[in-house]
């Protein structure tokens, strides 16, 4: 059997057909485990990852999107926060926090940053010609704050200089969530930074910048700030860190004192740094940043880059079998625990 996509106003929606596989992997089934909710108060798990429109295994630009949720659903933790790129619209994150609280047994909300967005005539066809981005929570734990200004779009220089890009794909989401268990609040933002195509390279350290300002702006903040996204740009440029890593990355003195969660988790090895690349060819692209609003560091632990492999492992696991041609995505996922 496979998931086959159908179209229905941008909405990837799901149907089951049944001719034209490749033999799929089959293995004996374990016992289906369920990831623990985490009520630790000193700490809240943060996952992150470009969902690529949860790509099928016969698309143009194929995956097998429920590696990943089947992963999460055997986690040590399940996630208390997750921030997503790459969703459809509002009908497709629906549908996906359904499967999400199904798996794991208990309620997720999010937020999105359009509900409708434009149509960008992806190379990939159809079931990515829309693209938002949004931010997960686990309600057992969170209540949303309903602050206003959510949204802001990424920077791109197309003419000379940077300046707001237009694409749907590059507005970020944020909202301030009330942790119940920890009775503090927090900020959290999901970012999708401009391509190199688009004028995203040469604008790196306006986005930080920006990012920065926007997490504290109009009356967020909090106890804990965090954002995870796809930058599009590497960290890396030949052994030496990029300009805007450098700019976010307090724990090499960076002035805006963010502590990403990859290089805290490899303590700086950039051999470590490559092993757990997210796009390919050694390249982090997507990645989890963390700081307190008054400029300190928090406590990171548990980093984790999720392999491909680990998502089939888990398919199989919990039904058997598994496309091993077909990733997750093309991005892998990073997951954190997050210290107040």
């Amino acid at each position: 059997m496979r998931a086959k996509w159908v179209g229905i106003g941008g909405l990837a929606a799901l149907t089951v057909a049944a001719a034209g596989l490749a033999p799929a992997l089959a293995a004996p089934r374990e016992q289906v485990t369920v990831a623990a909710a985490n009520d630790d108060p000193a700490f809240v798990q943060v996952y992150n990852d470009n969902v690529e429109n949860l790509p099928t295994v016969d698309l143009a630009c194929p995956g097998d999107w429920q590696d990943l949720v089947y992963y999460l659903k055997r986690a040590p933790l399940k996630p208390d926060i997750f921030t997503i790129q790459q969703i459809s619209n509002r009908s497709q994150l629906d549908f996906y926090l359904a499967r999400l609280s199904n798996d794991l047994g208990e309620d997720y909300a999010g937020v999105i940053a359009e509900a409708s967005p434009a149509a960008m005539n992806s190379p990939c066809g159809p079931p990515k010609d829309y693209q938002t981005n949004a931010v997960i929570y686990r309600k057992a734990r969170f209540t949303d704050r309903g602050l206003d200004a959510r949204t802001w779009q990424a920077q791109s220089d197309e003419s000379g200089s940077c300046a707001s890009n237009d694409q749907a794909r590059t507005k970020a989401v944020k909202v301030m969530l009330h942790d119940k268990i920890a009775n503090k609040d927090l900020t959290v933002a999901s970012v999708h930074w401009p391509t190199a195509a688009s004028g995203g390279t040469a604008c790196a350290d306006s986005n930080a910048r920006e990012t920065a300002t926007e997490m504290t702006e109009d009356g967020y903040g909090g106890s804990l700030l965090i954002f995870g996204g796809d930058v599009n740009i590497s960290d890396l440029s030949g052994g030496s860190f990029r300009s805007w890593h450098r700019l976010l990355n307090g724990d090499e003195g960076g002035g805006l004192g963010y502590r990403d969660a990859g290089y805290a988790g490899c303590g700086g090895s950039l051999a470590c740094l490559g092993d757990n690349w997210t796009i390919g060819g050694n390249r982090r692209i997507d990645f989890v940043f963390a700081r307190k609003p008054a400029g300190g560091l928090p406590g990171v632990t548990g980093f984790h880059t999720i392999t491909f492999n680990e998502g089939d492992a888990a398919d199989r696991a919990e039904t058997g079998t598994d496309r091993a041609d077909r990733d997750y995505s093309d991005h892998r996922a990073v997951m954190a625990r997050v210290h107040y």
